[in-house]
């Protein structure tokens, strides 16, 4: 997670690997006093076209201008990064026949006409266009999101995949795939039995990393986590 005061100037490093990846990291700073307002602020790209080569349109994601696509993906992560997300994971089961099943909503929908949301440096360097996505936070969003660090929040990572000619839907797709693994990795290390269902919410922690590669979108995500309900079945 990137906080920034708004009082102070955030140096930024961007930096773009060779290949078909392209990868962002960030550097901020902070003022000294509290009672300023903050900013959220995460870096988002887009592929600048379409993925080459895929013959068949009804197997591509849907096209978006490029403003708009930046916008609509930008809400998906400061959503997780500013309110987070709530989830309810059922795991596979043979033996019962039970299949996979992993919901994951914002805990509070941010509206792409929010003035608080805000698309920044905008930077086109081919095949991307990057830019900052940012997000003015109350105080009283402030005193929310700090009450992540000072419950027993987990903290846990994940990683997930998705297909490239999806587009936006492949990146969103590739996060929602990243929250699925941090609940499963939870899940491994610290149950015995498999559960019947379990809920609980996630907030994202650190810039979230998102990369092409081989056709497929991967997002690795860190995160604070905390499980609300673990529903376990009765004698099998």
């Amino acid at each position: 997670m990137v906080f920034m005061r708004m009082t102070f100037r955030t140096r930024v490093l961007f930096v773009l690997l060779c290949g078909a990846a392209g990868l962002l990291y960030a550097d901020s700073y902070s003022g000294a006093d509290s009672t300023e307002a903050r900013i959220i602020r995460a870096p988002v790209w887009v592929f600048l076209e379409p993925q080459p080569g895929v013959m068949d349109s009804s197997e591509q994601g849907p096209q978006l201008p490029l403003r708009q696509a930046l916008t609509e993906l930008s809400r998906t992560v400061l959503e997780g990064m500013t309110f987070g997300w709530r989830f309810t994971y059922t795991p596979f089961d043979k033996q019962r026949q039970v299949a996979e099943v992993f919901e994951l909503v914002p805990i509070q929908p941010i509206d792409g006409s929010d003035p608080r949301l805000s698309i920044t440096e905008l930077r086109a360097q081919y095949p991307y266009l990057y830019c900052w996505a940012e997000y003015r936070i109350s105080d009283a969003m402030t005193r929310r999101w700090t009450e992540w660090q000072t419950i027993a929040a987990l903290t846990a990572k994940g990683r997930g995949s998705a297909d490239r000619k999806q587009e936006l839907d492949g990146i969103r797709q590739a996060y929602r795939e990243a929250a699925k693994s941090v609940v499963r990795g939870y899940l491994r290390k610290n149950l015995k039995n498999k559960p019947q269902r379990v809920t609980g919410e996630m907030l994202i922690r650190d810039n979230p990393r998102l990369y092409a590669s081989g056709g497929k979108f991967t997002a690795e995500l860190t995160v604070f986590l905390s499980i609300k309900e673990v529903v376990s079945y009765e004698a099998f």
